[in-house]
């Protein structure tokens, strides 16, 4: 079991996986170093946990040389584990975003009332089925970071570069010896999906797009996602700009969309969007990613002039100029 869950990219970075969802998504972490480590998001909580602690010993070191366990951002699948995982390393400091440091006090509050805003529909829904923020509590950060900060680790330095994409305070890592960046959620999400980006309410459009701007330009050997494989070389540019692409179709769906009726509220055109486009999404994101990543797109229009806000209609609708 421990075998599957394990890769090795390097002698240096370490994969740590658990099972894939049904949109394609991994639930993934890694490792980085050689005689000090560091570890980059937890996944879900009580899944991956102990295979990072296996991991360790396979490359026969202690736990007591885990010294960081650095967070991209607070969402259940990426920081879920770090409870557990600061139990099994006791020594290594949770590292955070200082500008997540009030998500962290009472990350589930927070984010069901700022990031993703539940109307009374999807608390119903969530009164139903499992709402994906019960298993956050209060997160102690050890170190709070601001962007640009650095870290030693060993033979390597672990960079901090932020961008409010995906989320306010969502972080990439940079690990100086291999060139290797660990974007967290900025891109695939749901890799079986051709729409599979997702900018959450405290995100924004124009930071995701410098964010992909600057990932096209940068010089990175190894680009680590935490839901998709990773990408090496030469294949990351082009990597990058599908999505980029797939963002820029989904627009222009939008303009479709809106030529063929002139008033439409966001639900509709998030619906008639992923219709044509084939997007289906499973589980807690089907009820919160079309509403967000509809958001974004309308503001990025808005501000552009393209598409006029009806705030009088009776629900809300958008017209494209």
């Amino acid at each position: 079991m421990f075998g599957e869950a394990i890769h090795n990219i390097n002698d240096r970075l370490t994969i740590v996986d658990g099972s894939a969802g049904p949109g394609g998504e991994l639930n993934r972490g890694y490792i980085v170093g050689d005689e000090e480590f560091a570890i980059i998001d937890t996944g879900k909580k009580g899944t991956i946990e102990n295979y990072f602690e296996q991991a360790i010993h396979d490359k026969g070191k202690s736990t007591d040389k885990v010294k960081y366990i650095f967070l991209t951002h607070i969402h259940p699948d990426n920081a879920g584990g770090v409870y557990r995982l600061k139990r099994l390393f006791p020594k290594a400091q949770i590292v955070l975003n200082e500008k997540l440091e009030e998500t962290a006090k009472n990350p589930a509050s927070v984010l069901r009332s700022k990031n993703f805003s539940f109307t009374k529909k999807e608390k119903l829904y969530f009164a139903i089925k499992k709402d994906p923020f019960d298993n956050l509590s209060r997160i102690e950060p050890d170190i709070l970071f601001s962007d640009g900060d650095k870290f030693e680790l060993g033979s390597t330095k672990i960079m901090t570069i932020n961008f409010d994409s995906h989320c306010e305070g969502h972080t990439m890592y940079f690990s100086t010896l291999d060139k290797a960046m660990f974007i967290g959620d900025t891109l695939n999400i749901y890799p079986a999906l051709p729409h599979s980006y997702l900018i959450d309410q405290t995100g924004s459009y124009k930071e995701w797009l410098k964010n992909v701007e600057f990932l096209q330009k940068a010089t990175i050997h190894y680009l680590c996602p935490s839901h998709d494989q990773y990408q090496e070389g030469r294949h990351i540019v082009p990597y990058v700009e599908d999505v980029l692409r797939s963002f820029n179709d989904y627009e222009r769906q939008i303009e479709m969309a809106m030529s063929e009726k002139k008033y439409l509220t966001a639900e509709e055109l998030a619906e008639r969007c992923n219709t044509a486009q084939g997007i289906i999404w499973y589980g807690y994101y089907q009820v919160l990613a079309p509403k967000l990543n509809i958001l974004a797109h309308l503001n990025k229009l808005i501000d552009e002039k393209k598409v006029q806000k009806n705030e009088k209609s009776k629900p809300v609708t958008y017209t494209w100029l």
